[in-house]
């Protein structure tokens, strides 16, 4: 009986400790098509939660070929490279919403790596599927297409929705919503291998995000082929939120575009301001009634006076 339970208990302790006891795996949502141009080069990262001792290799899929294996070499093209880091410092990345996005993979999953096949100088003939293959018993595979073009890589466009003049947006009440849209330039047959865009928020270089010191703060986006639509909403606004807001999107190649959008608050939005402004308006006012009523009481005497001081002198 008490054997029974034990095994019972054995069984269910990966499921009690939220699977961290479970063997290696892929993380989700990793960007499986890569796009670059002729002569540059491009990095295929694949993130692996919970290797342990297994090992990672590339393999090109169109001849079978071992490209790397542990971290090592196993070609003699010296345009291949491979690289091995933690997950949470994405390799080559310095958005702050891909670490962002691999903190909480090694918090759900445990810990990761990214195992990275760069290859230089591109040629045509490099374009095809390349395999991310854990060496587990049945094997398991990770597959990435790499497009390489010969021509310009799509450009990136960014402007801010819903402002004014020099991107200015007016808030009050106490919330604000910022809005930008991110697109790509390219032609239709183009787009299935056009990584998707992703739009990150600033305000003096440093990230906003659901997850911030500030608080208040929620991100809403909207999806379509080669274009994205982000909104930024601040609740809680004081006179310091005041100032100018970076929305942001990388390209292909990785450059950059972005744009500015200056957030101008209405004095009542900081319910101290708009006090002191109904204040100083009600003095004002008060002091005009006041002015008025003593003119109207002085007028008829002033012309009394003046009438008196003409009547003839007795005698």
């Amino acid at each position: 009986m008490c054997a029974g339970a034990l095994l019972l208990l054995l069984a269910a302790l990966p499921l009690l400790t939220g699977g961290r006891d479970a063997g290696p795996a892929f993380a989700p949502q990793q960007q499986t098509a890569v796009l670059a141009r002729a002569g540059a080069s491009a990095a295929l990262r694949c993130r692996v939660l919970r290797l342990a001792g297994r090992a990672v290799s590339w393999v090109r899929s169109s001849d079978l070929q071992i490209l790397t294996h542990a971290g090592d070499v196993f070609t003699a093209d010296a345009r291949v490279s491979c690289a091995e880091a933690p997950g949470e410092a994405r390799d080559g990345s310095d958005e702050a919403g891909e670490a962002h996005e691999a903190r909480e993979a090694h918090e759900a999953h445990g810990a990761s790596t990214v195992h990275t096949l760069r290859i230089e100088r591109l040629r045509a003939a490099d374009a095809g599927r390349y395999e991310c293959q854990i060496n587990t018993e049945p094997k398991m595979s990770l597959f990435f297409n790499l497009t390489v073009v010969e021509s310009s890589l799509p450009l990136v466009s960014v402007r801010a929705l819903g402002a004014g003049a020099r991107g200015a947006v007016r808030a009050a009440g106490g919330a604000a919503r910022l809005a930008c849209e991110a697109r790509y330039e390219a032609p239709a047959d183009a787009l299935a291998a056009l990584p998707p865009l992703r739009v990150r928020w600033s305000r003096a270089g440093a990230p906003l995000d659901a997850g911030g010191a500030r608080g208040g703060v929620s991100l809403d986006t909207e999806r379509w082929p080669a274009r994205v639509v982000s909104r930024l909403t601040l609740t809680q606004l004081t006179r310091a939120d005041a100032g100018r807001y970076t929305c942001g999107a990388a390209g292909a190649g990785g450059e950059r575009a972005a744009a500015t959008l200056l957030l101008h608050l209405d004095d009542d939005a900081d319910g101290e301001l708009g006090m002191q402004r109904d204040q100083a308006e009600a003095r004002v006012s008060a002091a005009r009634r006041v002015r008025c009523a003593w003119m109207l009481t002085l007028t008829p005497l002033t012309l009394f006076l003046t009438r008196l001081t003409r009547l003839p002198a007795l005698t």
